[in-house]
């Protein structure tokens, strides 16, 4: 598996000396950004655990799981080794985001290698190896963070039993996978273990509940991405961009930009709104928000299953 860029296909191209100019990497805006997301989490888990009994826990909790549900984004960020020049700082970050959000680096980022090389490709893409909610009700399941959780931790165990059978996990990296999940479970059971000796739901309240919570503003984000979407190899027809507020780039680190990120990937996350100034005319799905967005990927989940019973009772 190549380190950097992973892959792509578009039929569209930059001139290449423009493309080359978007390309360099750079330590200080990842730096920027991990700072801001982390310090963030610091400081706002600091005030939740203080007014623990007050009625400004609820909102604190809320914001705290929307931080904390987006910590994916750096983990997406690092996986492809562009966040930052220094190379070694992408996996420590990656392994920390991996850590928070339940999902180990390395399983991460081969999953994402072939979610890349088969973009919206029905039978080798891992994002579609999973079933869809196919329903309201299994839509606002999903949005409880219950299935999401389930899913990551019985992975995890999964690997942790010895267990690296996926389509995804090539042999040779099934042992490294292996090994890794290991090590985040003896992570999780020392976080558990000291949580009970101290007496305290710091771990609790500060970091599980609301990473549970925080899954009803990452789930629709990350459906929008591809739902809906053309299931083509060109990545600016078979990939969403969603026009969003700049505090929500901010804690996506960009990744809103996701049919440029997708078309070309070696692109760091912080030349994103540059390269969509270059590509946006060329981009087949791109919503003014998550709101539109949503309701264009809800309108095909939902209108597919209904279109699949209206066939099977004809």
């Amino acid at each position: 598996m190549r380190d950097d860029a992973f892959v792509r296909f578009t039929a569209h191209e930059i001139p290449r000396e423009d493309l080359h100019a978007l390309m360099p990497r750079s330590d200080g805006p990842a730096l920027r950004r991990a700072v801001w997301h982390l310090g963030m989490l610091i400081l706002t888990g600091t005030v939740l655990w203080r007014l623990r009994s007050t009625a400004w826990a609820l909102p604190l909790v809320v914001v705290q799981g929307y931080m904390l549900a987006f910590i994916f984004c750096a983990l997406h960020e690092t996986a492809h080794r562009t966040a930052f020049r220094t190379r070694w700082l992408n996996p420590v970050l990656g392994t920390l985001a991996g850590l928070l959000g339940f999902w180990p680096y390395r399983n991460y980022r081969v999953y994402h290698w072939d979610h890349h090389r088969f973009t919206q490709d029905q039978e080798r893409d891992p994002e579609l190896y999973f079933p869809k909610p196919a329903s309201l009700p299994m839509y606002l399941f999903v949005l409880t963070g219950i299935p999401n959780a389930i899913r990551r931790i019985g992975d995890i165990l999964r690997l942790a039993s010895g267990r690296a059978d996926r389509p995804w996990m090539a042999p040779s990296e099934q042992r490294p996978l292996i090994v890794e999940a290991r090590a985040y479970l003896a992570v999780y059971v020392a976080v558990v273990a000291a949580s009970m000796l101290a007496g305290s739901l710091i771990a609790l309240l500060v970091w599980i509940v609301p990473w549970m919570l925080g899954q009803t503003f990452l789930r629709p984000y990350l459906l929008a991405e591809h739902t809906a979407c053309s299931f083509t190899r060109d990545c600016l027809e078979n990939t969403r961009t969603t026009l969003t507020l700049p505090l929500v780039r901010l804690f996506a680190w960009n990744m809103p930009y996701h049919a440029e990120h997708h078309a070309y990937p070696a692109v760091p996350f912080h030349a994103l709104p540059r390269l969509h100034e270059r590509v946006q005319g060329k981009i087949e799905n791109l919503e003014p928000g998550y709101v539109a967005a949503s309701v264009k990927v809800a309108r095909y989940l939902f209108g597919q299953k209904a279109a699949s019973l209206h066939r099977a009772v004809d």
